[in-house]
């Protein structure tokens, strides 16, 4: 099983793999979470989308807990509705 620091690791270096669609500047750790049934880590990073507005974008990274492979990567909304 992979660690909390792999697991991040793993979703830096799929960013890293799409720099013309994701942007890397600033990213930043958001949270961390192993599944109840451990067989995948919930990574979130942010990204800032717009240097002048200071605007910061979410993605939740999917990563298999027993390879480090990248599953999936989602939006994040941190807004909540109304």
């Amino acid at each position: 099983m992979i660690d909390v620091k792999q697991a991040v690791n793993a979703a830096i270096a799929y960013v890293n793999d799409f720099p013309s669609l994701l942007s890397t500047a600033n990213v930043r750790l958001e949270e961390t979470e192993l599944s109840d049934t451990e067989t995948y880590w919930n990574i979130t990073l942010s990204f800032i989308e717009n240097a002048l507005m200071g605007t910061r974008t979410y993605r939740i990274f999917k990563i298999d807990a027993e390879t480090g492979v990248v599953k999936s990567m989602k939006a994040r909304n941190i807004f909540k509705q109304a």
